[in-house]
């Protein structure tokens, strides 16, 4: 299902120009459950993004649209990073890979330790205003990542990940 960078590389949108190396974009999504009566189960489902008990999912996506990868469920208060390194798709990258995220993604150095290396949108730090080279890079990334936002729409809207539950 993770398909090879040569065959990726052959399906290239034209938008990908300045990213060819990227081989999956990522994002994580969570689906609301029910609160369990145990407390301790409650406090691991508990997402303090959501302000709700959830159940948190990786998905990745090439760059021309197909869902590449789709982890395990983990408990909506899992971290990006760590859904990162429990769902084992850093084993499926190669060297030189690039993988496009969103700023929550904190992965570089898990990355970098394969080889591989990370697009990300820049980050303000203690600066008021990013400069306009950054404003720049971050209107394109988030061009390109909005693919694997509508991907996961269309997971929640057509209930994809409860049809393979069953």
């Amino acid at each position: 299902m993770f398909p090879s960078r040569k065959k990726i590389q052959k399906h290239l949108p034209k938008s990908f120009r300045k990213f060819k190396n990227v081989r999956v974009i990522l994002d994580a999504t969570e689906f609301f459950t029910q609160a369990p009566r145990n407390y301790e189960q409650q406090g691991n489902l508990y997402s303090s993004y959501k302000n709700h008990c959830t159940c948190k999912v990786l998905v990745g996506i090439t760059p021309s649209g197909a869902i590449s990868f789709i982890s395990n469920v983990y408990e909506g208060s899992i971290s990006d990073k760590d859904i990162f390194k429990k769902s084992g798709i850093l084993n499926k990258l190669n060297e030189s890979d690039l993988v496009m995220v969103d700023r929550g993604f904190n992965i570089r150095d898990l990355l970098l330790k394969k080889g591989a290396d990370i697009v990300i949108p820049p980050f303000l730090g203690d600066r008021a205003n990013l400069t306009p080279q950054e404003e720049a890079q971050t209107r394109t990334i988030a061009k390109l990542r909005i693919h694997v936002e509508r991907v996961i729409e269309r997971m929640k809207k057509f209930k994809i990940l409860k049809k393979l539950s069953h």
